[in-house]
């Protein structure tokens, strides 16, 4: 019989079945993620210290500008933490501590207070402070596993799924 002839492949075949396999849609939680994972490289102590000083000043400088933050995207986002109308104020809680967390004690002090005048405003009833609560509490956690990446304790990969179990939202994952 000789050579088996080859076959061409038929393209609409192809496309119906890169459709049935589609990779799911990029959310805002992934962006995130992939953002803070990256801000954990490991270089060096001064290298810390830099990611601090830009993870605060960007936080500050949204606040300080006036800039909008509540209209953000936030899908995949656990929704206990964008609650209350609290939505794009993720991003800067997260910035925030995280970036006062890679300062040292200076900036533990700093997010501490800022902690306290949360708790006290939720204490007075004030429902988006309960939210900002659970916000920095995503954010400590946060800033310790970027923390173990930054020291050479954890992998890129385990940062992302650190990350992603602290912030996605899983029934949007699914």
């Amino acid at each position: 019989m000789g050579r088996p002839r080859l076959q061409r492949r038929n393209p609409r075949a192809f496309i119906a079945v890169a459709r049935e396999f589609s990779v799911r849609k990029r959310t805002a939680c992934d962006r995130l993620v992939g953002r803070l994972a990256s801000c954990g490289e490991p270089e060096g102590p001064w290298s810390r210290l830099w990611i601090g000083i830009s993870l605060l000043g960007r936080a500050c400088d949204g606040y300080l500008l006036g800039k909008r933050a509540r209209g953000l995207p936030v899908d995949g986002i656990k929704n206990n933490l964008v609650a209350h109308g609290q939505s794009g104020q993720i991003y800067r809680h997260l910035d925030f501590h995280i970036g006062c967390r890679f300062l040292g004690w200076p900036g533990l002090l700093a997010s501490w207070i800022m902690n306290q005048v949360d708790v006290m405003q939720a204490a007075r009833g004030k429902k988006e402070a309960a939210v900002e609560i659970k916000d920095n509490l995503a954010a400590f956690a946060c800033a310790e596993v970027l923390l173990s990446r930054s020291r050479r304790r954890i992998s890129r990969r385990e940062t992302a799924e650190r990350l992603r179990k602290i912030l996605a939202d899983e029934s949007a994952c699914a």
